[in-house]
């Protein structure tokens, strides 16, 4: 018989207030279980004390380490479905209202006012109903969990021998409390003793007995409990057949080797801490690299894409060597720190700061160097001598800053937005500082970078002393598999290293994915021969699992089950402009811009919320590209798909290419020329633009599907066809005046050749008057009556000319004209077998060039 609970304790919070109970309410309960109920306790969160699991009290919860959980807990894969499962929480719970009230699971990054609302309940109710598990119990000790049980529309009922057992702390509008008699809530409280069998007549514990126990117990508080139950009795806790004394007489090894086979070496979705540094393994090379820089210089800026293992290596990987003087000069023994920016960024700089007891000084300490990093510029220089003061062996203070983009991160909060200039202000100043006794170590996820075009000093800084995370390479894979295991006495399947290599190995996020697929394993550890009676991480568990493929596209479904109607619709979108269409296959993944994906329909908001939900799922990885085209000042960011399993064995992605794959690639081509003509600036060019021909032939699409375009594609084709409109007048204009400037120049040419006649004509008359008249012209009223009347303003001009000549003749008289002047006065008038010249420009003045007169 398979049991298998699941308890979840959450003490810590970032936007809600801290809890004490929480987490102590949880290992009682798990305690209960391992010892009463058979069950295969994980707890959430976990934390190693004295080599056995506890639930940790100080650790932080996310609501995808949630979820992910509670999958395989409601649904296993595998054909080994266990007899029953019991989910139990013991923390925040609200309630959210938009439209409709929902109540609300709070986990540590919960931010009640935004889209990070927790895990719902009503995705928890639908996850419920469709879990292939016989027997289920589920226990909510918050505030407002009332609101599981008052979801009647979406009832789970118990069929095919099916039962459960729901309780809650609390009525939907009812907050739920802690004890003031002990150190559990009241509702955990009643629960540790109506579990005992102890105190059972049958030495066992149903759940009916459980209800019966806890109404009594209850009766008289404030606080009152519900219950929803259904199917057949399910025995929760009975009285164990071995006595205590004989399980005490096991060896302390033995215990202490069984409990070494329930740690996990492998991080999945969490990165490594420095207490996990024994188990981290594959960047030995990285690691020694980045020491070497720390040699030479104060400051590295640790940059790669999401899901490359930044906080892994600067925690599990670089803290640990310099906090045991590893990566320093010989005999120097160094603080180091580590600290996130996160919406306070003066105040996590300043927890680097404060001694590590608890108590009411804490508070004290960590008010005052707040207070001094925001008045004093020179404040983190006074805090790290201070630190060094209080530490004498100490010489030099390493600060490690991890989401460096946290600072960069534009807001609407003027605070916030203050607090992140004063947080950089203060790390400039401090490395400025000659006694060079703060180091600084920062991790930046490198789509982020071009948040740093605002600051030139920083940037200028950190592009001196960048180290990029190179791919991991073979070796380091293999490493990453088999060193933590061996470490731990886990055997692996030889066979299972080779699959997983050639499954993973050039993955953009290939890491992220590794670790998630070995904790998958380790969930599923099994006994073989080959293991000499330790537990396996065996092929055959992996083919089971469907491989990494079905592994993804799995998660891919629950994920995207679980998101809001828009949000679907968005992830649809988003997952499409991911896939490459143009190649023939349909197996292949693409880069995509941000910008590619934004338009009134699905605003920048909303792609940006759904995306974020898609990388932290570890589904889609984020880069920052600057094309051949992109100027320094303008770098894009880009997405793509984890691994290209998502388009190949995804059911749900070949359904949504196979319903419109035709306009889907029109739309694609249409978005790739848009980005081209961006990139050359937009320019109201032909030669980027889409022709006439081009639209007529997607005009069917853009009737259709103009609106599934982004916002540059749609300003894009607007501004097409706008010149092709253009064009198309134009050309339409020229086909109208042609005819008529074709039937104008006939009628010129038969006017033309008529005048020349005339011309001629006329010109032999006044040739002939002007030689035979030679001695008796004196001015121009002489001649004037010989030029025909038809002559026009050609013949005055003519007749200008001579009358200069005459005035010429007047001022040098000559005894008499010879025959050569007589020549060349009657070349003063055109040869009549010469053409007429054209028509001169109408000058107003009269005045005409005789040059230009003179030339046929």
């Amino acid at each position: 018989m398979s049991r298998d609970a699941l308890i979840v304790g959450v003490n810590q919070y970032q936007n809600l207030p801290s809890l004490t109970a929480a987490a102590k309410d949880a290992e009682g309960v798990a305690n209960v279980l391992e010892t009463h109920g058979d069950f295969r306790v994980r707890r959430l969160p976990e934390v190693i004390e004295n080599q056995r699991p506890h639930v940790g009290r100080q650790t932080l919860v996310s609501a995808q380490q949630l979820e992910a959980s509670l999958v395989r807990l409601l649904l296993p894969k595998g054909d080994h479905i266990p007899e029953a499962v019991f989910f139990y929480f013991s923390g925040h719970g609200f309630q959210r209202e938009i439209g409709i009230r929902e109540g609300y699971l709070a986990t540590s990054d919960t931010q009640p006012g935004s889209a990070n609302g927790g895990l719902s309940l009503s995705w928890l109710r639908r996850l419920i109903r469709h879990s292939p598990v016989r027997q289920i119990i589920i226990i909510l000790d918050c505030c407002h969990s009332g609101e599981f049980l008052s979801l009647k529309d979406e009832a789970w009922q118990g069929c095919d021998g099916q039962s459960y057992l729901f309780i809650a702390a609390s009525r939907e509008y009812e907050e739920a409390y802690e004890s003031l008699e002990s150190e559990y809530s009241v509702l955990t409280q009643a629960l540790l003793s109506g579990l005992l069998p102890q105190q059972s007549a049958n030495r066992r514990v149903t759940s009916t007995d459980l209800v019966a126990s806890v109404t009594n117990q209850l009766s008289n508080e404030i606080q009152q409990p519900l219950f929803e139950q259904g199917g057949s009795e399910i025995i929760i806790t009975r009285q164990s057949e071995t006595p205590l004394s004989q399980k005490e007489n096991i060896s302390l090894i033995s215990r202490l080797k069984q409990y070494s086979f329930n740690f996990c070496p492998y991080r999945g979705s969490q990165p490594f801490e420095e207490k996990h540094t024994d188990y981290y393994f594959g960047r030995d090379a990285l690691i020694q690299e980045l020491l070497q820089t720390l040699q030479q210089n104060n400051i590295c800026v640790l940059m790669g894409p999401s899901g490359s293992g930044k906080t892994s290596l600067l925690r599990a990987g670089i803290s640990p060597h310099l906090s045991a003087g590893n990566g320093t000069s010989e005999d120097e023994t160094c603080i180091v720190r580590y600290v996130t920016p996160g919406v306070q960024p003066l105040k996590s700089l300043a927890t680097a700061f404060i001694k590590t007891e608890q108590g009411i000084e804490v508070a004290s300490q960590l008010l005052q160097a707040e207070n001094l990093l925001k008045s004093d510029p020179n404040g983190l220089t006074s805090l790290v001598t201070a630190a060094l003061l209080r530490q004498p062996t100490a010489q030099k203070f390493w600060l490690i800053v991890d989401q460096f983009e946290d600072l960069l991160e534009s807001t609407a909060n003027p605070q916030t937005q203050q607090e992140q200039q004063q947080a950089i202000s203060a790390l400039l100043t401090a490395l400025r500082c000659p006694s060079k006794t703060l180091g600084v170590i920062i991790g930046l996820r490198s789509d982020t970078a071009e948040r740093l075009l605002s600051h030139g000093e920083l940037a200028g800084l950190i592009k001196s002393n960048r180290v990029t995370i190179p791919p991991m390479t073979y070796q380091e894979i293999r490493e990453t598999i088999e060193k933590p295991a061996e470490k731990l006495g886990l055997k692996i399947d030889p066979y299972l290293v080779h699959n997983l290599t050639l499954d993973l190995t050039g993955a953009p996020g290939e890491l992220a994915l590794l670790q998630d697929t070995l904790q998958e394993l380790w969930q599923h550890r099994t006994y073989m021969s080959y293991g000499q009676g330790r537990p396996c991480l065996s092929l055959e568990s992996y083919m089971k699992l469907g491989r990494l493929s079905k592994m993804l596209t799995n998660r891919a479904t629950v994920l995207y089950q679980s998101l809001q109607a828009e949000e679907q619709a968005a992830a649809r979108r988003i997952f499409l402009a991911l896939c490459a269409l143009d190649k023939g296959r349909l197996d292949q993944c693409r880069r995509t811009h941000l910008s590619e994906l934004v338009n009134k329909q699905f605003p920048k908001e909303l792609i940006e919320r759904t995306l974020q939900k898609l990388l932290s799922a570890r589904l889609v990885v984020s880069d920052n590209s600057i094309t051949a085209y992109s100027p320094p000042a303008d770098p894009q960011n880009t997405i793509e798909l984890a691994h290209k399993s998502l388009v190949s064995d995804w059911p749900l992605m070949h359904q949504w290419l196979q319903t419109n794959l035709s306009a889907l690639r029109q739309q694609r081509d249409i978005e790739e020329r848009a980005w081209v003509w961006h990139q050359r600036g937009e320019l109201n060019c032909t030669d980027y633009l889409m022709g006439q021909q081009y639209i007529k032939d997607f005009s069917q699409f853009l009737r259709a599907h103009s609106q599934d375009l982004s916002t540059m594609a749609q300003r894009f084709v607007e501004l097409s066809r706008r010149q092709a409109t253009y064009q198309r007048w134009q050309t339409r204009g020229i086909a109208v005046l042609f005819p008529l400037a074709m039937m104008t120049g006939m009628t010129v040419s038969l006017v033309h050749h008529q005048l020349a006649i005339n011309w001629r004509a006329d010109v032999t008359l006044t040739r002939t008057a002007l030689l035979s008249s030679q001695n008796s012209l004196s001015s121009e009223e002489s001649i004037s009556p010989m030029l025909p009347q038809r002559w026009g303003m050609v013949g005055a001009g003519y007749l200008t000319a001579t009358s200069q000549v005459l005035n010429v003749t007047q001022q040098h008289p000559q005894p008499e004209l010879n025959q050569t002047s007589n020549i060349q006065l009657a070349r003063a008038v055109p040869d009549p077998d010469v053409a007429p010249p054209q028509p001169l420009p109408d000058d107003r003045s009269g005045a005409v060039n005789v040059e230009t007169v003179d030339k046929p």
